[in-house]
């Protein structure tokens, strides 16, 4: 008996990879919103949309989740999250591509993650630094 074997196709591995990624980013943000201190300049932009209403619910809600959670649940997955979405989006979009501007895209996610934590140690951009963020 012939047995069949299933192979996923180019395109719903894309879409799925796709799907990840932006999961990933959500649940990033999420974290973010509802957990870090407010005197990031992202919750300036949230009100300056006229979402404050929306935010302060949020975080009144999840207080409780602050004391539960670990630290570096709070300041450091959150930037695992968005890196990993980033590393997954720029695969997918470049996967098939044989030109060197792919290798250029490749090698922009360990310089952006790394990048981001040196620039926070150096206090140029605000930011928890972690020294394990990029290993």
């Amino acid at each position: 008996m012939k047995r069949k074997v299933f192979h996923f196709s180019t395109n719903y591995s894309h879409i799925s990879t796709i799907i990840l990624s932006v999961l990933a980013l959500s649940l990033g943000g999420i974290i973010y919103i509802s957990l870090r201190p407010s005197e990031h300049v992202f919750f300036g932009w949230i009100s300056a949309v006229g979402l404050d209403s929306w935010l302060n619910l949020a975080r009144h809600n999840s207080l409780s989740l602050d004391l539960l959670l670990p630290e570096w649940f709070v300041y450091s997955l959150p930037n695992g999250l968005w890196a990993f979405a980033y590393a997954l989006l720029i695969t997918v979009i470049w996967s098939g591509s044989r030109t060197w501007l792919r290798y250029f895209w490749m090698a922009s996610i360990p310089v952006l993650v790394l990048g981001y934590e040196v620039l926070q140690y150096a206090m140029i951009i605000p930011g928890t630094f972690c020294i394990g963020a990029g290993l």
